[in-house]
């Protein structure tokens, strides 16, 4: 929809007159002169009347208006179900759900009561309106219809939204097919998803082929393991103690602009990239045992050695 053909909100003469606090008569010779844009429609009675948009009004006045909407919205208050169980016996967010639909269609009721024009385009402007008051929620006029025969016809329950709600917490995957899954996926031979499938596919028809047919599909182990397994549990598993350690494991921030140099030393060993070739013609590794200062970086102390050591240490 473009924005041209976006509804806006329109207010009557005597809900523009209380806004600015002005007589009826002021705000009709405003929008005779121009002084204040609006629509001239005719009433029932076919008198002339005026539509302004709120967009149309000064901005204090705009900011005035939704405050006043907001103001007059119904307070949150204990409902009882007409029907079903007991309000108590929801949760605290079934029940929030349940009140805020039934504030929602007692507002729509009282702005289409009063709105002079169609009654359709009424509906329009109430949606246009919510968006604007309350962004957080959206729903269409279509909604509104069906929420509003559903609690006359099924009572407070049936506002609440309940897509999905009937398979959360279920899954097809048993502990016996989960576990035997998880020890093919958390190896550090970091096999595929699909592969882990496929390999307790193989397990269950070997040891249990009657399982076989209530397997799922990857795709259900692959969100599985999105949403079951931690990210460190994962890493440990598929990738081995140091880098757990490194990317996961609590560590202390050093803050070396605190230090001095030669406050601290640091020492490892490090294992070359190459080969090399001894004067016997043995080929071997070479290591690097060396000490450096934390603050500059700079090596206060290293040895190349064939077999890192205490006594390399010493040296």
């Amino acid at each position: 929809m473009k924005d041209s053909d976006k509804v806006e909100t329109r207010l009557t003469t005597k809900e523009v007159a209380k806004l600015y606090n002005k007589n009826e008569s002021t705000i009709r010779r405003w929008a005779e002169s121009g002084k204040l844009e609006a629509e001239c429609i005719y009433n029932q009675f076919n008198s002339p009347a005026y539509l302004f948009a709120i967009s149309a009004l000064d901005k204090p006045m705009q900011e005035k208006y939704f405050a006043q909407v907001k103001a007059s919205l119904p307070k949150t208050a204990k409902s009882i179900s007409k029907k079903g169980k007991a309000f108590d016996h929801y949760s605290d967010s079934e029940r929030q759900e349940i009140m805020w639909w039934e504030k929602t269609l007692k507002e729509w009721k009282n702005y289409r009561d009063r709105y002079p024009g169609d009654k359709a385009e009424a509906d329009d402007k109430f949606v246009a309106l919510c968006a604007k008051t309350d962004p957080e929620h959206t729903f269409s006029v279509k909604t509104l219809y069906r929420k509003k025969k559903q609690l006359e016809t099924q009572g407070a329950e049936a506002l609440i939204d309940k897509r999905g709600k009937g398979r959360k917490g279920k899954s097809k995957i048993t502990e016996e097919m989960r576990q035997t899954f998880l020890s093919y996926y958390l190896d550090e031979a970091q096999h595929p998803i699909r592969k882990c499938w496929q390999y307790t596919i193989r397990y269950f028809q070997e040891f249990a082929p009657e399982l076989v047919d209530n397997i799922p599909s990857d795709s259900t182990f692959r969100r599985r393991v999105e949403r079951d397994i931690p990210k460190p549990m994962e890493v440990l598993g598929r990738q081995g103690q140091k880098a757990f350690r490194d990317r996961c494991a609590p560590y202390i921030h050093r803050l070396y602009e605190e230090m001095a140099s030669n406050e601290w030393w640091v020492a490892d060993n490090h294992t070359f990239d190459v080969i090399t070739q001894g004067e016997n013609g043995q080929l071997h590794r070479l290591y690097l045992t060396a000490f450096f200062d934390a603050r500059s970086g700079i090596y206060t102390g290293s040895h190349v050695t064939t077999a890192p050591s205490s006594q390399s240490t010493l040296v």
